[in-house]
């Protein structure tokens, strides 16, 4: 459950050299870093999607990775469409996802309902890995992750709820804005 803050930039640049193209990121730290920023930086120039949790303290305040450019950062909702307890938001989230009473494998061969924004962003990078395939280059920039970014964030439906950005993402709109681009 915890790692050095400096192994972050090591991880993503292995995993992109390595063919990653979405990296989910269900950690959070402080301060960022120019390493941190500049691994961010080369996985997005390579054509990756960094998906990151935006943090379980119920605090408005940034976290890293997920307020960097080129992450997107996941906040978690409810069932009943509010924000999860305790679930990090703020004008630097980029979206919303499931991530409360999420039924999950835990420690010792178990099973059980556990919530956090870990989950959501897990939810979102799932989305982002089947739109990858589909995707198709259109403004020609040889690279598709930024049209399966957009599909992402146009696809998304309004909660109504300060703080989770472009709202909670849904499936088939984001298909629909990706397969059907204006």
């Amino acid at each position: 459950g915890r790692c050095q803050a400096s192994s972050l930039p090591e991880g993503i640049i292995r995993a992109i050299d390595n063919g990653a193209r979405v990296i989910n990121i269900s950690i959070e730290v402080r301060d960022s870093s120019a390493e941190l920023e500049e691994a961010i930086q080369y996985a997005w120039n390579n054509g990756a999607i960094i998906v990151a949790a935006a943090g379980n303290h119920g605090s408005s305040l940034p976290v890293y990775p997920a307020s960097l450019e080129n992450c997107i950062a996941v906040t978690a909702l409810q069932e009943d469409g509010g924000l999860a307890p305790l679930a990090n938001h703020g004008e630097w989230v980029d979206v919303a996802a499931p991530g409360f009473n999420i039924y999950s494998a835990l420690a010792g061969d178990s099973y059980g309902y556990k919530h956090g924004t870990s989950f959501a962003a897990a939810y979102v990078s799932g989305l982002a890995a089947a739109l990858f395939p589909l995707a198709s280059d259109v403004n020609g920039n040889g690279e598709v992750n930024d049209e399966v970014l957009s599909a992402i964030l146009e696809g998304c439906q309004d909660t109504g709820i300060e703080g989770t950005g472009h709202g909670l993402v849904d499936v088939s709109d984001s298909l629909v804005k990706l397969t059907n681009p204006i």
